[in-house]
């Protein structure tokens, strides 16, 4: 089993479920050795302010529960930031992320052009599901040649959940002409991407990214990936991640990776 969950949110981030010390116990419980919070943080995206964490409350609650079970489980501070590109949120995240002692940092892309295609509206902008897709993927390109203050690219194909037909009819050749050029951009800067396990309970029968996706990204020669459940909340820790072993198998590595004051280590699979 990966005992290392490193993409994970409690009540600090707007949708969590939660606390943070429920989850740190539930961890102990399952055997895993790290975890890591990477709360929410998606300046911009939403009117009302909502899923931008209360970084010192986050902070200081990480802190004290850190020294509370330092000797159970090594516990690490990240953050989930939502990229936009766009010169204001850059700037902002450009100075947030350097102004606080993160361990790990998640770049993510939840909206395009301000909105989430978690919600239906978002593709009645487009024809049909792969024109909603190939926006998607040309938005996450833009923001990895824009940003270079984050660690691993989070659930590369998230919009894969959320259209009509999943990812039903998706094949890499469809999208190779903007999916290599991103693969390559996030490894050329020196990035990894996420191996996300919330891809096989949300129905999609694969992880985040695809399959086809992370053999690619390999084939590149792309970093080992980090590996995150994107749980919000004590169920979904670590959830499915014999199926994550062995996807990140399958698409050819040996390991995965972890970062530690935003310092890259790796773990072998067993």
């Amino acid at each position: 089993m990966i005992k290392t969950d490193c993409h994970l949110h409690s009540t600090f981030s707007t949708d969590g479920h939660s606390d943070m010390e429920s989850e740190i116990l539930h961890a102990i419980d399952m055997g895993l050795n790290t975890l890591c919070f990477t709360e929410h943080n998606d300046y911009g995206a939403n009117p009302d302010g909502t899923f931008v964490v209360d970084i010192e409350a986050y902070h200081d609650k990480f802190t004290e529960l850190k020294n509370k079970y330092e000797d159970r489980i090594e516990l690490l501070f990240g953050i989930e930031a939502g990229l936009q590109p766009t010169d204001g949120i850059f700037s902002y995240f450009d100075d947030y992320i350097s102004s606080h002692d993160f361990d790990f940092v998640i770049g993510s892309s939840h909206v395009v052009k301000n909105k989430d295609p978690y919600y239906p509206v978002f593709f009645e902008d487009y024809p049909d599901d792969d024109a909603a897709y190939r926006a998607y993927f040309e938005e996450e390109l833009q923001n990895t040649m824009m940003y270079d203050n984050y660690d691993s690219y989070g659930h590369l194909d998230y919009i894969l959940r959320y259209g009509k037909t999943g990812n039903k009819n998706f094949t890499y050749e469809k999208f190779a002409n903007v999916l290599d050029p991103l693969l390559k951009s996030i490894i050329e800067h020196g990035k990894c991407i996420e191996i996300n396990s919330a891809g096989f309970r949300k129905g999609m029968g694969t992880s985040n990214p695809h399959i086809d996706i992370l053999k690619r990204y390999h084939n590149l020669g792309g970093l080992p990936p980090t590996v995150g459940s994107d749980a919000h909340g004590v169920p979904d820790m670590a959830a499915d991640f014999d199926k994550v072993h062995q996807t990140l198998s399958e698409a050819g590595f040996t390991c995965y990776s972890i970062f530690r004051n935003r310092k890259r280590f790796e773990i072998q699979l067993k």
